[in-house]
């Protein structure tokens, strides 16, 4: 709109550029970009597990802002990712000195039928 003078331009860009910083999230961090939507219910189901992933994501976002307040959505999600996978080793290797056999391993992480 070029009636618009350029203070509220700038406004409506700062505002468009967090909408496309979200998405971002959405898409590349979470893997949202994949899902496809075949149903109206299919549309409410994912909407809502964003809306719960986002919700999540911002409260460990406050929580850790506390000891570092630049602390992105993409800092959350990374230490959350690190943290599922410290908790993986640590599982493997609790298995394998309790000599558990490789296909009950699996088996229990879901890898094998």
């Amino acid at each position: 709109d070029t009636s618009l003078d350029v203070v509220t331009v700038l406004r409506h860009y700062a505002v468009r550029w967090q909408i496309e910083v979200g998405y971002r999230y959405f898409k590349e961090l979470l893997g949202f970009d994949q899902y496809q939507h075949l149903s109206h219910k299919g549309i409410e189901r994912f909407w809502t597990i964003q809306f719960l992933a986002y919700t999540f994501l911002a409260l460990e976002q406050a929580k850790g802002k506390r000891h570092s307040p630049s602390l992105t959505l993409g800092d959350v999600v990374r230490r959350i990712r690190k943290d599922c996978m410290g908790q993986l080793i640590l599982y493997a290797y609790e298995q394998g000195w309790a000599q558990k056999p490789l296909v009950e391993v699996l088996k229990n992480l879901r890898l094998s039928s």
